[in-house]
Order: C-alpha cells, then sequence, then structure tokens
C-alpha cells in the first residue's frame, strides 16, 4: 500500500504528470518494490519559471476586532440583511455599509467604506460581482486585512465570471488584503460571538474546526449538532478559494488553542504539493479528519458547477491523505464521529484493546469490529485473570472481550474497574458497552466510568446502547467529555481511523 500511496502523492504534487505505468510490481512479505516504470508529462515547451509570488501573511481571521458590511440591508430576506444581523452579537466594532439606509436595526449607516473613521480589520462583502473588485481597493486603503467575500458569480459561473476572479485577485495583490471565498457562506468564531454568515444557525462553542468548500454542508451540519452538542471553535467557508485556500485555513487552526480537531469538506485543494507539506506536519499534535466529494464522474460534474473546481482522481486524493496523515472519512457522520473522538481523547498511547460488557451478543459483534478497523484485542494477563475470575460469577466470559453478564449493575462494572486502574499498563483503550437491563443503573454507571477516566493515562470510549434510558447517562459523559456511540461499529471505526493515523505519523504501540 505504501507503493500505491506514494505513486498517488506523485499525481497530487505534480501537475505535469498525467499518467504512468508500473509493471511489473514484485511483492515480498515486508514490502514491494517496481522492477519498471513509465511516466507520461504534458506536452508543448518547457516554460521560463517564474519568480515566486511573496504573498501578504495569513490574517489572524479568527480575532478581529472591527467587522464592516458592505451590502448590509434593512430588508429582510436579503443577504445583507441576515449577515449583519447575524453579526449583533460582535464584541468588536459593527460598520454597516450602504448608499441607500440611514440606519439598519438601529444602528447608523456609512455611505461607502472611505467614510469610516477608522481602519476597519475585516470587511464583509454581500453585493453584486462586478461591483466586487472596486470594493476590495477601497478596502484596501482603509488598511484592511481580510475581505469575507459572500458574493457569487465568478469562476464558477464559466468564462466570464473566471476573468472577473482573476480581477478581483489582482486587485487584491495590489493592495495587500487577503481573500476568503469569493462564492462563500462565510466564517463562524463561536467563542467570540462572531457570525458572519447568513446562516440561521449560530453552533455551540467548541473545540472543532470546520473548513468546508459547500456552504449548504455547513448550515446543515450546524442544523443538526446542536442537538447533538457537538460545539466548533471556528467555521469556514472557503468558496471558490481565490486566494486563501485549505493549506492557509490549516495554518490558521493549526496556532488556534482552542482547536482540537480540525475536519475538512473537500471538492477540490488547489496546492496539493503544500497541503501534503503541511498536513504533515501537525501529525501528531492535532488530527485533520477529510471527506472528500466527487469519488464518481457525475460527482466530478458537479463540483466543476458548484465552485468551478477541477475535482481530481479520488483515489489520489485519498491515497495522498493517508501518506500525509489525514484521516479520510467517507460521510459526515463518520468525520464527526472521528473528531469527537479525537478532541475528548486525544491520540491513544497504543492499539491494545479490553471491551468491557454486559451483553454477550454485543461482545461478539465488538470482537468482530476490533479486528475489521485494526484494534488489538488483547490477551488478560494472569494477575488480571485472576483478579477478575475470583470476582466475576462463574459463567463470565473468561476472556476478551470481557462479559460481566446480563444481571450486571454499575457496582460490579465499578469493581471491574478498580482492576482496570490497578493493571492500567496493559491496556490501551477500553470500550465499554452496556444494554438496558432492570439491575443496571445507566447514570451510575456513567459515573464510574468517568472516575475510571480520570484515574488512567487511557482512552475510554462508551457505548451506552439503547434510547431514552440512556439519554442522561451519555449527558453526563458528555459533560466529562467521554465520548459514547449509540452503534457500535461507529465507535470502532473511529477508533480504528484514530489508530491507523496514529500508526502512519510514527505512535504505534511500543
Amino acid at each position: 500500500m505504501t507503493l500505491l500511496h506514494k505513486a498517488g502523492t506523485m499525481f497530487f504534487e505534480n501537475d505535469e504528470i498525467i499518467e504512468f505505468d508500473i509493471n511489473p510490481v514484485i511483492l515480498y512479505e515486508k514490502g514491494a518494490f517496481a522492477v519498471d516504470a513509465r511516466i507520461y508529462v504534458k506536452s508543448g515547451e518547457t516554460s521560463v519559471a517564474k519568480p515566486p509570488v511573496i504573498l501578504p501573511p495569513v490574517p489572524d481571521i479568527l480575532h478581529p476586532k472591527s467587522i464592516a458590511v458592505v451590502g448590509a440591508s434593512k430588508t429582510p430576506g436579503k443577504v445583507g440583511y441576515a449577515v449583519f444581523r447575524n453579526l449583533l452579537n460582535f464584541k468588536g466594532k459593527l460598520y454597516p455599509v450602504n448608499p441607500q439606509a440611514e440606519d439598519i436595526l438601529g444602528i447608523p449607516v456609512y455611505k461607502t467604506l472611505s467614510d469610516i473613521p477608522e481602519p476597519v480589520e475585516m470587511v464583509v462583502v454581500a453585493i453584486p460581482a462586478p461591483k466586487v473588485p472596486e470594493i476590495i481597493h477601497e478596502a484596501g486603503k482603509l488598511g484592511a486585512k481580510v475581505a469575507v467575500i459572500l458574493t457569487a458569480g465568478f469562476r464558477e459561473t464559466g468564462e466570464e465570471g473566471r476573468k472577473l476572479e482573476d480581477e478581483l485577485l489582482r486587485v487584491a495583490r495590489e493592495t495587500g488584503i487577503r481573500i476568503v471565498g469569493p462564492n462563500c457562506l462565510g466564517i463562524i468564531i463561536p467563542p467570540l460571538e462572531l457570525n458572519a454568515t447568513f446562516d440561521v444557525q449560530s453552533p455551540l462553542s467548541g473545540q472543532i474546526g470546520f473548513i468546508s468548500q459547500s456552504g449548504a454542508i455547513i448550515t446543515t451540519v450546524l442544523d443538526w449538532s446542536i442537538s447533538r452538542r457537538i460545539g466548533f471553535s471556528s467555521v469556514i467557508s472557503v468558496g471558490n478559494q481565490s486566494d486563501m485556500g485549505f493549506i492557509e485555513y490549516l495554518q490558521v487552526l493549526d496556532q488556534d488553542p482552542t482547536t482540537y480537531a480540525i475536519i475538512l469538506y473537500v471538492e477540490e485543494i488547489r496546492d496539493g504539493r503544500n497541503f501534503i507539506k503541511y498536513a504533515s506536519t501537525m501529525r501528531g499534535r492535532k488530527p485533520i479528519i477529510a471527506l472528500k466529494s466527487g469519488s464518481s464522474e457525475r460527482g466530478q460534474e458537479a463540483a466543476s458547477s458548484h465552485t468551478g473546481s477541477l475535482a481530481g482522481s479520488f483515489e489520489t486524493y485519498i491515497a495522498a491523505f493517508r501518506q500525509a496523515g489525514v484521516i479520510p472519512a467517507f460521510s459526515l457522520n463518520e468525520a464527526f464521529d472521528i473528531a469527537r473522538l479525537a478532541v475528548s481523547e486525544g491520540y491513544p498511547r497504543g492499539k491494545r484493546t479490553i471491551i468491557l460488557t454486559n451483553a454477550g451478543g454485543f461482545g461478539v459483534l465488538a470482537a468482530d469490529y476490533a479486528e475489521k478497523f485494526g484494534l488489538d484485542m488483547i490477551n488478560l494477563p494472569d494477575g488480571v485473570y485472576e483478579e477478575l475470575n475470583r470476582l466475576l460469577p462463574d459463567l463470565w466470559s473468561h476472556k476478551n472481550p470481557v462479559d460481566l453478564l446480563g444481571d450486571s449493575n454499575a457496582a460490579r462494572f465499578a469493581r471491574v474497574f478498580d482492576i482496570m486502574i490497578k493493571f492500567q499498563n496493559f491496556w490501551d483503550i477500553a470500550i465499554v458497552i452496556t444494554a438496558p437491563v432492570a439491575m443496571m443503573d445507566p447514570k451510575n454507571l456513567a459515573h464510574e466510568m468517568i472516575r475510571l477516566s480520570r484515574f488512567t493515562r487511557s482512552m475510554v470510549v462508551g457505548c451506552l446502547l439503547g434510547g431514552d434510558s440512556m439519554k442522561a447517562a451519555i449527558d453526563m459523559l458528555g459533560e466529562a467529555h467521554i465520548p459514547n456511540y449509540q452503534d457500535l461499529q461507529d465507535a470502532f471505526r473511529a477508533v480504528g481511523s484514530i489508530i491507523s493515523s496514529c500508526v502512519v505519523n510514527g505512535y504505534e504501540e511500543e
């Protein structure tokens, strides 16, 4: 697989390569090597290398002290109204700009950006596309560091739109201002109550950074994130990435101490080589989870019309992600399952796993999933076995998974947890699975799981299965930053994904 990953990375990093043929490939016990290879590159004259463009530094988009909204509107239903209304809770200075209005929602309006009497750090733009380059020029003169351009009508619309986007970028380069977008939803910084989007939801504050090439995916995720109690450190809609792209946003979130894990929704990454290089520097510190669309021909066509993206080979992206230590996800739910685990438990010390359950059937399924997703189901050490044998009824499983039997209550689990704490050096991950039974008080079990987590250095994951009877206990685990999954496969897939990233990153157990 390493050979294929590296071959895929060559495609991802080098635009000149259009095809290569590796044949034959010799496989042996510990690897593979290519006997012969032929690489095809684009034809045509070799262009003279241009000097590198020196870009202005990436601004701190997470902590603006002042924001101007160009196109702020007093008409409900317009983008400019929704954005300005969402920004009313912003703690910094807020300036609405509209030549036809006197005030909006009780705040005095400026006719032009130039009328604002002091420098503005961020400009949010919601006006027709042909007028945007002029506004960016004016914003640059005002001293703005970044413009968040919500306006559509650029590269994604065809050749004329592409020319307009080129003009926008030229003006931005002249003035030194950096661009988020265009054709984007905007940005949200929940810890600052900053919502520079036209979404109806303001998400909970948390430790997940979400960078998305689709505004609709953002609005959908934010809508269901509240009921799931998933919080965000920041939400960034990249749009067309005319200037700043995934690399710059990774740099911003990498430096943000409130971001513990990052989720990407990707249609296209413009500079694959530098993305891989930078993402590789983050491995072992902040997990990056990437959901890549465009796995089908129709999906790639849709990506092109959506944001003007050239989606590229899906397999190449996935191989390059893995090579860089980025965790591929194949659904939104999977991405957030992994991120929830990462922000609560971080990287495990290794992959030695023990399963504790009151349900034999779920124990069997758990063993299957452990093997499928790369968890190491360890044998019980003699000392652990002897203590469990003295404690548990005769019919316990006598092996891992440890079936405490269906009549288990929280007190029985607590005594097993005591053994786990005493012998905590033999395991890295404990997955606690319980089904609803009359003898079990789920809240008492949650209390004991929290105690286990606090007195060990290892990963503790809950699978409190069922419905309403488990809700209060699951909430307790969430408040204690212990992830719970109500589907076994989701839990083991998430843990396995983190483990696979650790192996790539050199964190495989000693």
